[in-house]
């Protein structure tokens, strides 16, 4: 669970860490797209920025089954809504930063009603799956429709997940 939130977290800040010298995208990754990582920020709208952008949500998104099932583990209330409500909030947020140009140029995050209605409505497996299946669905829409490598592992992903739920 704590790898899908950290990585999560290191996409969302991209600009902030920029600005402030700091690295954290996986230069594993972002090597592939660009020779320095500030050339997504001058080019937020390129195809090499909006690939890398998509592999990062993809490696973030690939630990997903393992935070549901780790959650479906937990069975003190209290302790369930404490782990779940920072995966939601981690599942909502790659929604927001999948194939988003905005990335590259501001702050980009799930808005103040989303996140209050998440918390509230996390008391039990049922209600979480429920949102993790929405939002699963909703980054499936976003997967451009040109054919690549990534878009279909991303799918692959996605398809796995939905798995889960059966």
């Amino acid at each position: 669970m704590g790898l899908f939130l950290q990585k999560t977290n290191i996409i969302r800040d991209y600009l902030e860490d920029l600005q402030a010298g700091r690295t954290w995208w996986p230069k594993e990754i972002w090597i592939n797209y660009a020779s320095d990582l500030s050339q997504f920020h001058q080019d937020p709208n390129g195809q090499q920025s909006l690939e890398c952008l998509n592999h990062m949500v993809m490696d973030s998104f690939s630990h997903l089954s393992d935070v549901i099932q780790y959650l479906r583990l937990i069975k003190h209330p209290k302790i369930f809504e404490f782990c779940a409500i920072p995966q939601l909030m981690a599942i909502a947020t790659l929604v927001q930063l999948y194939n988003n140009p905005l990335v590259f140029t501001s702050v980009v995050k799930i808005r103040k009603g989303l996140a209050c209605e998440l918390m509230l409505n996390c008391s039990d497996i049922k209600q979480v799956e429920y949102y993790f299946s929405l939002f699963i669905n909703k980054i499936e829409k976003k997967i451009p429709k040109y054919s690549n490598i990534n878009n279909k592992h991303m799918q692959e992903l996605i398809n796995k997940s939905k798995q889960l739920f059966n």
